[in-house]
């Protein structure tokens, strides 16, 4: 088993700093102190809203207060103690050369459970620009807001580019496409045991129209990327196959036959249960909604309840074409896995578990 590399600790003075799950935090294994690497908490704080384009924590941080006797682990240079927000007391040390940012065990036990810290971002995040007003009013997909990932999102691309490939390929060849639909979408009359659960897989690649391949691929783009960096690679693509699968299930058990045959296809069930998963882990991100031209954000319970609620109309007014129990079966499953895996999530992932922390823990 490879050792852990342990770096110089600012406050102790020892290698006792080593890396979390996130490449760009370290934890103090004596004072349980955090160190952020390149200004990635001051990036996560002012990338929740739009108009910083070019961060600079001197502008952006509250205000500067006196020279720190902390060092910098990478540049051994003095560090400034800079307030965390502006009229937010909590103080934390940044290094004026590479934007590293030191946190004391209190200063971080302040952050994770403060409602302060909370109404400071919720402020930072009520305005919207033009540009996404405009964005939005033409292709009505919403803009998100939250922190950005460290991972690439190479699985979230792969899934995104085979669907497309996917699609292309029907719109080349008619029969292509009547082969795609035949033997990948899930047909609630296959016979064969085998087929049907390779079905349940394929058929998440399927679409029907452009506007439906649009609108998933633009969901799993959005909301992917930050789901991929927190839970690594190989455990996004297991959630969301599984999900997709899951849903698939959930719409075959509420489908009345006499209606005839069941034809599904499309990602939105595995989609759908991304949805509960960001609503769970990344609650103080933000989703812009329209209402008629007025765009507003909304944090994402707020957007999902809207979400939801569309759904529940069209699965009891009877509206066809649209698998309304997947989409709600896979919302409820990945609010059930996050619930699971918030623990797991949060210890792999102190800035989001600072960021995201619960409304009831942050009364505490």
């Amino acid at each position: 088993m490879p050792k852990t590399r342990a770096y110089n600790c600012p406050v102790c003075s020892n290698s006792a700093l080593v890396a979390t799950g996130n490449p760009s935090i370290f934890n103090c294994k004596h004072c349980h102190g955090l160190w952020f690497e390149d200004g990635s908490l001051n990036q996560a704080i002012a990338n929740r809203h739009e108009h910083i384009d070019h961060y600079d924590h001197e502008q952006h941080l509250g205000s500067a207060l006196r020279t720190s006797d902390r060092q910098c682990r990478r540049c051994r240079v003095s560090m400034i103690h800079y307030q965390l927000l502006e009229h937010y007391t909590t103080e934390i040390d940044c290094c004026p050369s590479c934007d590293g940012v030191w946190l004391d065990k209190h200063e971080v036990d302040q952050v994770m459970h403060s409602p302060e810290l909370k109404r400071a971002l919720n402020n930072l995040n009520e305005k919207v620009s033009w540009k996404s007003w405009l964005f939005q009013f033409f292709t009505a997909m919403p803009v998100e807001y939250n922190i950005k990932p460290h991972r690439t999102p190479w699985v979230t691309r792969a899934l995104i580019a085979l669907c497309s490939l996917v699609f292309i390929a029907g719109l080349l060849s008619p029969a292509i496409n009547d082969w795609v639909f035949a033997y990948w979408g899930l047909n609630s009359e296959n016979q064969s045991p085998e087929h049907f659960a390779i079905q349940l897989l394929t058929y998440q690649f399927v679409h029907g129209g452009f506007m439906h391949l649009a609108g998933n691929m633009y969901f799993l783009w959005i909301i992917g990327d930050n789901l991929e960096d927190a839970i690594g690679h190989g455990a996004f693509l297991a959630l969301y196959l599984f999900a997709g699968v899951m849903a698939a299930l959930a719409e075959l058990l509420f489908f009345d036959s006499s209606q005839g045959p069941l034809l599904l296809v499309g990602a939105s069930g595995s989609i759908a249960a991304l949805f509960g998963l960001y609503l769970m882990w990344f609650r103080h991100a933000s989703l812009t909604f329209m209402f008629f031209v007025y765009q507003k954000k909304l944090a994402p319970h707020w957007y999902f309840l809207i979400w939801s609620l569309i759904n529940l109309f069209g699965m009891f007014s009877g509206q066809g074409g649209v698998a309304w129990v997947a989409h709600l079966g896979g919302f409820s499953l990945g609010l059930l896995l996050g619930y699971l895996l918030r623990d797991y999530v949060f210890r792999k992932n102190p800035l989001i578990a600072m960021l995201n922390r619960p409304e009831a823990e942050l009364r505490r």
